[in-house]
């Protein structure tokens, strides 16, 4: 053990000193199904409009690990306008046993958990009242969950964080901009 004398008290446990019987080591051996499942997720801005749904950019979008069948599953939801890639991310590794694409049309009035998916591909998306709908419902999902919060330094910022393994978070902030809308 080590003490660490700049913050009090507090001590680093390697595996090497635990007891064969800590519960702590067992719950390092045995992950979750749901936290070793590798995922894929995308944010994308819906810029909206009257006509046919659109890809802003092409290049970016295949760039950003999305297809046309990503494409085609939100044209059937309906949703008129541009399509804008934000961002993306993975944990894990490909092939991914989830998918996730997070369509957002407005920067959102409080923070938004979305459960992440069980072994599926899911799709959310903002209504224009600021509901959040799944596609396709029925989706089986985990307790895991991105999280939507708005930038405290920026209001014009929806960050973006993705709940990784025991409750543990990675993100990049940022996922989506609001300033520049057009």
């Amino acid at each position: 053990m080590s003490d660490s004398g700049d913050t009090g008290c507090s001590f680093t446990i390697t595996i090497e000193e635990m007891r064969k019987d800590d519960p702590r080591l067992k719950q390092l051996r045995e992950i979750r199904e749901e936290e070793q499942q590798a995922g894929f997720h995308a944010m994308i801005k819906l810029i909206p409009g009257t006509g046919e749904l659109k890809i802003e950019n092409v290049d970016i979008w295949n760039q950003f690990h999305l297809t046309e069948e990503d494409f085609n599953r939100l044209k059937s939801l309906g949703l008129k306008g541009s399509l804008r890639v934000t961002g993306w991310g993975a944990l894990g590794y490909a092939p991914y046993k989830a998918r996730t694409l997070i369509v957002a049309r407005h920067q959102i009035k409080e923070a938004v958990d979305l459960p992440q998916p069980d072994d599926c591909e899911i799709i959310y998306y903002q209504m224009e009242d600021d509901e959040w709908r799944k596609f396709p419902p029925e989706a089986p999902v985990w307790k895991k969950r991105f999280r939507l919060s708005i930038d405290r330094a920026n209001k014009n910022l929806t960050n973006m964080w993705v709940e990784a393994y025991f409750g543990s978070e990675t993100g990049s902030g940022g996922g989506f901009n609001w300033e520049r809308l057009g």
